[in-house]
């Protein structure tokens, strides 16, 4: 499936990313870090499309992310619509903890996964496959060039079904903040301030 050009950004540093605390569809408030980054996507967008004419424009429910959009906003004329599906991954009953603390309260979670594998398939959570079907669904409802602020886990997932990557390679992705994503033509690249 061929789909448009996709601007995809992360939403801005929050307080439990800094605490190394898993989210999930709970929310932390962006640092002042995460302001800045916000603002800084903002600058990005429109140093590089002047303005988002021509552009439908979606971002994830989530307060982090509408926090980000609002960031995004004092340089950019972003107006966004909602949609909950580039919200963030349910983590069930993982979510708000750390990993130490998973690994101490529930560390069958953590068995024989490589990296943010754990994050999928959680008590009460959404799998792999749960994650990628609304990722899909989103993608292939895609009418044209599209703006959107999201999150890391459901994020690499959209990347890479965009760039026809497997699980595994998806699950290896970077989830950087203060950055925008350019999926175009089958392929990835990055903007930075």
């Amino acid at each position: 499936m061929s789909y448009p050009k996709i601007l995809l950004m992360r939403h801005g540093e929050t307080e439990w990313n800094v605490l190394g605390r898993t989210q999930g569809v709970l929310n932390s408030p962006l640092t002042a870090n995460g302001r800045a980054q916000a603002e800084q996507l903002g600058r990005i967008l429109f140093r590089e499309i002047g303005s988002a004419s021509g552009f439908d424009q979606y971002v994830s429910p989530l307060g982090r992310t509408l926090e980000t959009a609002e960031g995004i906003k004092k340089h950019f004329d972003l107006a966004p619509k909602e949609d909950d599906r580039i919200q963030e991954i349910n983590l069930g009953k993982i979510g708000g903890m750390t990993r130490f603390e998973v690994e101490n309260e529930m560390p069958e979670q953590l068995e024989g996964k490589k990296g943010y594998e754990w994050y999928y398939g959680a008590p009460g959570g959404e799998t792999f496959e749960q994650v990628y079907a609304r990722s899909i669904s989103w993608l292939n409802s895609l009418k044209g060039p599209t703006i959107a602020v999201s999150h890391g886990q459901v994020g690499k997932v959209i990347r890479g079904i965009y760039c026809g990557f497997s699980k595994a390679q998806m699950l290896d992705l970077g989830e950087p903040q203060g950055v925008v994503h350019v999926l175009e033509n089958g392929y990835e690249t990055l903007l930075r301030i």
